[in-house]
């Protein structure tokens, strides 16, 4: 009876703090109506879309700072032609996309806010198709965060729903970058290296990095490397005041092209002396260390050496069929299953050797008959291999279904792909730690830290 007792006096309690949450939460709700009920009318600011912006121009008192988007890049064009900082302007952007403007005006003079003509900040945001909104700026409010603004066709002063006075009061060297090529690499979809007479080209799509449009895989880890690097290079120095065509960049030595979603991205190369050379980024004319010169540039070229190029836990599929025999995994809720739906303990030993299987894509033989196929599982996309006769030298010879011409399996990578699926290709057991896997003895101090806390040290 006394444990009944019990249970119906928790279970009270629990109802009552139920009740009184959802009471305070309705306060607060209608609370939060009535705020919201006597905040004054505002309206959008300005209605653009950040991506079609492609001329912004902030004329502070004194000095006019104008940038353009030239090649998928921020450009400063006035008041010196330089690199942009491309974070810089597109918050600005961004920012005054979402704005919106309160409706009501307040009473006083412009200059009470900071709007005076002589001091006042005007922004010009210009659109590709040559629609621009324009706005002038005062001080920031000394409460609520918001700035005082003037529109045009509109004598009063009123509030912007957050405060964006700094963002557009910076001098030119701070909005000065110094990103050689400022893109994306994880969006990168083309590269082209040229060196004098030498040109070549990567494209990408979604199964990975080819060489040229026609030609074969290209390493995609080799490509990454070259793309991460080249996107965090800086300028060593500008060379203000000269332009790209005096010092005959023109016919530049070398180009190097990266493209992605937000346009080509172009650097062309000067000829290089002991430090470097010079080079131009659009119309800046800027140089480039012989550090950074020697990745921009590379000798060799990436012909893709592995079968397929992933990462092992990308792989969610798996089959291979050589000469009759066939093995299917699949990875289900992180666990691998075979045709059957059974368990295949080995089967990440098997993604771990396919993934580093060697082929020779340097020739191009004839792809002849139709001896099987590997094809590797990448969530939504598929790498397909067809597998062709035998040649000569105990290989095979194989063409992505994805394109590219036919290359060679060579014989030691065949039978890599024979012990798969021989079942020959075993999972590795992990090797103990004693210090983390219960065995050897225990790490000193541990055994009394346990004692002191009434625990009982394993035997």
């Amino acid at each position: 009876m006394d444990r009944l007792n019990r249970q119906l006096t928790l279970l009270s309690v629990v109802l009552l703090a139920i009740v009184a949450f959802l009471v305070l939460d309705w306060e607060r709700s209608g609370e939060s109506a009535q705020l919201d009920d006597d905040a004054p009318p505002s309206r959008d600011l300005f209605d653009y879309e950040a991506a079609s912006i492609v001329k912004v121009t902030i004329q502070q008192p004194g000095v006019k700072l104008q940038f353009e988007r030239r090649e998928g890049a921020w450009q400063m064009v006035a008041p010196v032609s330089t690199i942009a900082q491309t974070s810089s302007v597109a918050t600005i952007i961004d920012r005054f996309e979402d704005l919106r403007i309160d409706e009501r005006a307040l009473e006083g003079k412009p200059a009470d806010y900071g709007l005076g003509e002589s001091e006042r900040i005007e922004l010009r945001l210009e659109q590709v198709d040559g629609t621009a909104f324009t706005v002038y700026l005062g001080a920031d409010s000394p409460v609520g965060y918001k700035t005082y603004a003037l529109v045009a066709g509109d004598d009063g002063v009123h509030t912007l729903s957050s405060q964006v006075h700094d963002l557009v009061a910076k001098g030119p060297d701070d909005f000065r970058g110094r990103d050689l090529m400022a893109f994306s690499p994880p969006g990168a979809e083309r590269v082209r290296i040229v060196q004098g007479d030498r040109e070549v080209v990567y494209r990408h799509d979604e199964t990975g990095w080819w060489v040229g449009d026609t030609g074969p895989r290209a390493s995609d880890k080799a490509l990454s490397e070259y793309l991460s690097s080249v996107s965090g290079m800086k300028v060593q120095s500008f060379l203000d005041g000269k332009t790209p065509a005096e010092l005959g960049l023109e016919n530049p030595a070398a180009t190097v092209s990266v493209k992605d979603d937000s346009g080509t991205h172009t650097l062309r190369i000067g000829p290089r002396d002991e430090s470097g050379a010079i080079a131009a980024v659009g119309d800046i004319a800027v140089r480039v260390s012989a550090a950074d010169l020697d990745v921009l540039l590379p000798p060799e070229t990436w012909t893709g050496t592995l079968l397929v190029e992933a990462k092992s836990w990308k792989v969610d599929a798996l089959t291979i069929e050589l000469a009759g025999k066939k093995l299917s995994l699949t990875r289900k809720a992180g666990a691998w299953k075979d045709a059957e739906d059974k368990d295949a303990p080995n089967a990440s030993a098997i993604v771990d050797a396919l993934l580093e299987l060697a082929v020779d894509r340097a020739g191009a033989p004839t792809m002849a008959g139709d001896g099987g196929r590997v094809v590797v599982g990448l969530g939504a996309e598929n790498v397909t291999v067809k597998i062709g006769d035998p040649d000569a030298t105990g290989g095979r010879v194989a063409r992505d279904e994805a394109g590219g011409p036919a290359f060679t399996i060579p014989a030691a990578s065949l039978q890599v792909l024979d012990n798969a699926l021989a079942g020959k290709i075993l999972a590795q057991e992990p090797e103990a730690d004693p210090d983390h896997m219960g065995g050897g003895e225990m790490p000193a101090g541990l055994e009394e830290l346990l004692k002191g806390m009434g625990g009982a040290p394993p035997q």
